[in-house]
């Protein structure tokens, strides 16, 4: 085995979507996903079309992402009780059979950017194998076949999956790395078009939650050896922008980047990873704050985007 943290990646963090205000929940489900499989845009614009597909790997993503933060103790804390031969009633781990189905679905919905298609197409052969290695794991405690090997299939095991897990890291971040590229072009496209119509305060909170999630993404994949001048930096600029913001609309937000700003100031003071689960945690309830578009600016037509 590898340490604890042979799968204990990260990731970025739930909602990305949410985090430029579009959506009043995250509710990202294979229901929501066949669903929207199965209706095709009605634009003729090709671009349309790519993002229309493009949110399928977003949701994937985030999921995969969500619930790799929200649990992460518990699932590092399944494979240490594996180690030790504790008799589990299940091997409940992060939800790669999740991520296989979406992204599954992400390929079915139809086209988007040829990069990430082929980046998708490398992750799934690792990716189904890892999702039966685990599958074979969860079967083998809930019918206790534990009693009759002695823990034999479960050592054995386990080591394949720290080796699966291994070669799945860098090619699911490949795919991850992807969303999260296409999606932040997205999101200084809206800045754009809201800066252009006249809705300053929406422009304004796609360009602070932009800025939030680059200092998130950094310090996820730096840790202690993060840029902590430019975390500063970043922060005040993130600061300055929502102090911008004068719609009521937006108050709850507000009020949560400052739980958010402490969070990353606790972290430049203190980085460890109690003062980084802190800043992913904050991050995740400011993105979770609903928002409605229409109602941050008083224009005839606001624009607004499209939910997932």
């Amino acid at each position: 085995m590898r340490g604890q943290n042979w799968w204990h990646r990260i990731g970025l963090v739930m909602c990305i979507v949410a985090s430029v205000g579009i959506v009043s929940g995250c509710e990202f489900n294979m229901d929501n996903l066949k669903n929207n499989s199965q209706v095709k845009a009605t634009q003729s614009d090709s671009e349309k079309e790519i993002w229309r597909v493009f949110r399928f790997y977003l949701a994937a993503t985030n999921e995969f992402n969500f619930d790799s933060v929200k649990y992460s103790h518990q699932h590092v804390e399944t494979v240490q009780q594996a180690r030790q031969n504790v008799p589990l009633a299940e091997f409940k781990v992060r939800d790669y059979e999740r991520l296989e189905q979406e992204l599954i679905a992400a390929r079915e919905a139809g086209h988007s950017h040829s990069d990430l298609e082929a980046a998708t197409d490398a992750l799934l052969p690792v990716l189904h194998e890892v999702v039966v290695a685990v599958k074979e794991l969860d079967t083998y405690y809930k019918e206790k076949r534990y009693e009759s090997d002695n823990y034999a299939f479960a050592q054995t095991q386990l080591e394949k999956l720290s080796t699966l897990i291994d070669a799945f890291r860098p090619k699911y971040d490949a795919v991850d790395n992807l969303v999260n590229t296409y999606h932040k072009q997205e999101g200084e496209r809206l800045v754009k078009v809201m800066r252009n119509n006249g809705q300053a305060n929406g422009a304004n909170m796609v360009e602070m939650m932009l800025i939030y999630s680059d200092i998130v993404d950094h310090i996820v994949e730096r840790k202690s050896d993060s840029d902590f001048q430019w975390l500063k930096e970043q922060k005040e600029a993130a600061s300055g922008i929502g102090a911008k913001i004068t719609a009521a609309e937006a108050q709850n937000r507000l009020d949560q980047q400052k739980h958010l700003d402490k969070a990353i100031a606790d972290f430049i003071a203190d980085p460890r990873i109690a003062t980084e689960d802190a800043v992913v945690e904050q991050y995740n309830e400011l993105v979770s704050r609903p928002m409605n578009f229409k109602l941050l600016d008083s224009v005839q037509n606001p624009y607004v985007p499209e939910k997932l």
